[in-house]
């Protein structure tokens, strides 16, 4: 292996940076990531589809539990951060850095870890962190255009075997083959967006898994390529070019953590913009929705191709509610802020719906480069009047972040959609240890109460 890769300096980084080395407010927004992340996975768990990819996996002998599950029933650390990382995915309610969904795949795979390996909660948080961290570096040192690979699939496996050689203790030559042996397995294109289909879902997953399943295997003495991202066949020059010279800039430092957004529509992000605009448009002007004659929606070419096709109510009817934004905005327009109810088949087929449809129009602004946001709305009226409204910001990002109340409804939301269902005194009670979580004796005891 040469000396001096991209790699190895990721795991050299990743093992020298201690708990302590976390600064405060990283490790408060950490907490926070966890506890959206763990309450949005009960609600996914209840769904359907959930239950039915389930019975696709075997039941293992193992120590890492699903969440929310039975307590009595554990399992191999890589099936249950399969489970896990699909049940968060469910919902598309998980939080985003950028364009990345890290910590889908890097909480699961720390948590199952560190129940195998008899782990602190604090080197449970450390693991993670450096985990979701390195996924957003890597992630955002992608440059042009996407070719549609899909960033949390290619990146997740990396930030599953990093957080899990961190907790098994790899040293950093078989940290550093995990890393390898993570970037072979990646896989996953947003192809299952554009057809609305559950591998959306399932691919977090099993990125999740194959991290785990490397590091596991470069504990048995597996070797992986030591330039997996900068080689000549590396993951940059066959997915997406990337200037990985400045991963590790600011590392320790520069916390990319602090820029995750917590989502406060269950749907793609790509969409809320868009949502958002219409939201506050509504509330300025104070129309309703009988009086809309048209609504365009006017937003990036990446927007565009994850939640601009036609809608259709052919396929998986949740998928489709959760990516594409005609839908979202007809929606918001009848009913208000979108909803974990509005993820329901028959709120798709409700004719009002259907009604509502071909008034929605969307247009393509070549000139904006952006994933997320900045997305308009331009509404007209029957009487002719025209009203336009601008979201410069992805809702629930720091800079337009969700107030405590907001995302307490949130939680309150999920924990009435999960089965069973989580009352709100408990509710509080495991809200309040996962804000104490490093000061547990142990992991197993959050659950306590739960």
């Amino acid at each position: 292996m040469p000396a001096d890769t991209i790699t190895r300096q990721i795991a050299l980084a990743a093992s020298a940076l201690a708990y302590g080395d976390i600064p405060t407010p990283v490790l408060d927004k950490a907490k926070r990531l966890i506890a959206d992340t763990l309450i949005v996975a009960a609600a996914g768990r209840s769904q359907a589809t959930s239950v039915a990819m389930g019975r696709a996996v075997a039941p293992s002998s193992g120590q890492s539990r699903v969440w929310f599950a039975d307590r009595q029933q554990t399992w191999s650390a890589m099936d249950a951060t399969f489970f896990n990382t699909l049940h968060a995915a469910a919902l598309d309610y998980d939080s985003l850095n950028g364009a990345v969904h890290a910590d889908l795949v890097t909480l699961p795979a720390a948590w199952a870890m560190a129940e195998q390996y008899e782990c602190s909660p604090r080197e449970l948080i450390r693991a993670y962190v450096i985990a979701s961290e390195t996924v957003s570096r890597l992630a955002r040192c992608a440059t042009g255009i996407s070719k549609g690979w899909s960033g949390t699939s290619i990146y997740g496996p990396i930030g599953a075997a990093l957080a899990s050689g961190l907790l098994m203790g790899l040293d950093v030559p078989r940290l550093t083959h995990a890393l390898g042996l993570a970037a072979s397995q990646a896989a996953g294109t947003q192809q299952a967006n554009i057809e609305q289909t559950l591998t959306k879902r399932l691919q977090p997953a099993l990125a999740a898994r194959s991290g785990v399943f490397a590091a596991l295997l470069a504990e048995a003495g597996a070797t992986g390529p030591g330039q997996a991202l900068e080689g000549k066949f590396g993951m940059r020059a066959l997915y997406q070019p990337g200037d990985d010279q400045n991963v590790l800039a600011g590392w320790g430092h520069d916390w990319q953590l602090l820029d995750t957004a917590v989502k406060g529509f269950p749907v793609c992000a790509c969409s809320h913009a868009g949502i958002q605009a219409l939201l506050d448009l509504r509330a300025r002007v104070g129309f309703s929705a009988d009086q809309v004659e048209q609504v365009v929606g006017i937003i990036s070419p990446f927007m565009h191709r994850l939640v601009g096709g036609d809608f259709t109510v052919q396929g998986d009817l949740q998928v489709v509610a959760q990516f594409n934004l005609r839908y979202h905005l007809a929606s918001v327009l009848l009913r208000g802020p979108i909803s974990l109810n509005d993820l329901q088949p028959d709120r798709l087929l409700d004719d009002q719906i259907k009604a509502m449809i071909p008034r929605i129009h969307l247009q393509i602004d070549v000139e904006n480069r952006h994933e997320l946001a900045p997305a308009s709305i331009r509404v007209t009226l029957k009487t002719g009047q025209v009203y336009e409204q601008i979201c410069r910001a992805l809702p629930g990002s720091p800079e337009s972040p969700l107030s405590a109340e907001q995302w307490r409804a949130k939680a309150r939301a999920c924990a009435a959609l999960a089965e069973p269902s989580i009352e709100q005194a408990r509710l509080a009670r495991f809200i309040a240890s996962l804000e104490r979580l490093e000061d547990l004796p142990t992991i197993e005891t959050l659950w306590s109460d739960v």
